[in-house]
Order: structure tokens, then sequence, then C-alpha cells
């Protein structure tokens, strides 16, 4: 048995993340989960969490340092995090064992994503973002067809600065924002560049569509550049539209909130 302060839990799973946090369900408490990491601070993703009041954002009770233990024989210091459990299963992953190209499965697919818009949109009412929507941190629970989103710790203020990036599921205004970043030793400003590249919503909407270019074409949008038509022909025109206008690479072309995207899937 494992146990951090008054944290007890039997098993951990490292998270496959940019901090390779590790995270449990706690024992008697299977509502709630602790995540933890000796190297990063989790303060201000609890304080942003603070900031939410949704159904399908977790909740957050505690945050801090402590000791972790195994058998109670000291292991290493580890900074931790206690949020609500989300039970469920990682949406890409359970679409990724059915059939796409059956219209039915498509259909689930667009319902699914509809009830990512409310929460999504919830966080952008909130200005903040994100900035890490990626498979793993979109959890379908079976049982009410809700997609939770998870993980905020690469979340940033709307205008800010990011902290992290997973490249696969980045937008190009968060990889320009990077190759600004990685020139800072030559006195580049963070005042500079959040003004020269200023992220906001439609960052996390690219996102979404390169999860949902995923799941309809079990394929990556960034290796295969072309319409999800042309790999699944059973996509109908106006999601192959829906799809595209997520994945426009100027923000200002892109479909511009949440809520504009509830109403596009909803119209299908």
């Amino acid at each position: 048995m494992y146990r951090i302060n008054k944290y007890h839990f039997n098993e951990f799973k490292c998270q496959a993340s940019l901090h390779k946090s590790n995270y449990a369900v706690l024992i008697n408490v299977p509502d709630k989960g602790i995540k933890y990491s000796p190297d990063f601070d989790f303060s201000e993703e609890y304080y942003i969490m603070k900031e939410f009041s949704h159904p399908q954002i977790p909740t957050t009770s505690d945050f801090g340092q402590g000791e972790l233990f195994r058998d109670e024989k000291f292991l290493i210091k580890q900074n931790f995090i206690v949020l609500q459990h989300v039970n469920g299963y990682d949406l890409v992953d359970y679409f990724n064992e059915k059939d796409v190209e059956h219209v039915k499965t498509i259909e689930e697919i667009i319902q699914s994503f509809i009830t990512v818009c409310d929460p999504l949109q919830h966080v952008h009412d909130k200005h903040y973002i994100h900035c890490d929507l990626k498979p793993g941190h979109l959890i379908l629970n079976q049982k009410t067809g809700l997609v939770h989103i998870i993980d905020f710790e690469l979340a940033i203020k709307r205008g800010g600065i990011i902290k992290g990036i997973s490249k696969e599921y980045a937008s190009p205004e968060q990889l320009q924002m990077l190759n600004y970043l990685k020139d800072l030793p030559r006195k580049v400003h963070y005042e500079a560049i959040s003004s020269t590249v200023r992220l906001d919503g439609r960052t996390d909407l690219y996102s979404l569509g390169l999860i949902l270019y995923r799941m309809v074409t079990k394929k990556s949008w960034q290796a295969e550049k072309v319409l999800p038509s042309k790999i699944n022909s059973h996509i109908s025109q106006k999601l192959e539209e829906i799809v595209s206008g997520l994945l426009e690479a100027n923000p200002a072309h892109r479909i511009p909130s949440a809520e504009e995207l509830k109403k596009a899937l909803s119209s299908i």
C-alpha cells in the first residue's frame, strides 16, 4: 500500500504526459484520485480548476507536498493534487475499437463531440485555454454518454504563455509560440511573444479538430493532410466541412467557439 500524507492507495499508473505524473484512485474514496510528481508543482492547476464549476470538469479538494511511503517505508517527497476521479474510457481508444466506416459509429462520435462543447465553452468563458486537449484528456462516461475534460496542468489564461506542449495535438500558433520561446536566450521578452502570438479558445478547437480527424479516419492529420472523406467515404460533406473548419491553420478562419461547434455538429 502507498501513502502520501493522509491519502492511501494500492496501485498507480504513470500518466503519459509531459510531466510524467503518477495517478491513483484513493482507497475507500473511489470518487477521488491523487496525481503526484516529484518535480511538477500542482498549485497552479489547483487554483485554475477552482475557477470552474461544471459537471464535466473534475473538482479539486487539496494540493501540496508530502512524503510518499510504500508499506510505511519512505520513498521520496512528492508534489500532489487530489481531485474528483472521472471513471470512463479514453474517448479515442473507445472508438478505436469500433468500425468508423459504419454510419452509426460516426453518429455516435458526433454525439460524443457535442457533449465536449459545453465544458470547453465553460473553460473559455472563464478566460482560460486548456492547451493540452489530446487522447487521454477526454474521458467518456459510457453510462451517461458525456465526455469529461481532465488534466489542466498546461492550462493558461487567454493571451498567456504556454507552459509546455504536446506537439502531435498542438495548434499552429502554439508551435509558433514554442519557436519564439526558443529564442529567449537571445533576449526575446515574454511580453513581446504574447503580443505577437496571442492564444485564445480557438487553440483548443484546433486540437479538437486533430482528435476528431483521427477518430473518423483512424489516421493522423499531420501524416495524411487529405480530406477525411478520402479515407472514410461514409463521412458526410457537413461533417467534413466541420473538421476542415477546425483545422484551419489561421485562427481567424477557424470555427470561432465551442458554442458554434456544438451548433454545427447538432445540425448534421
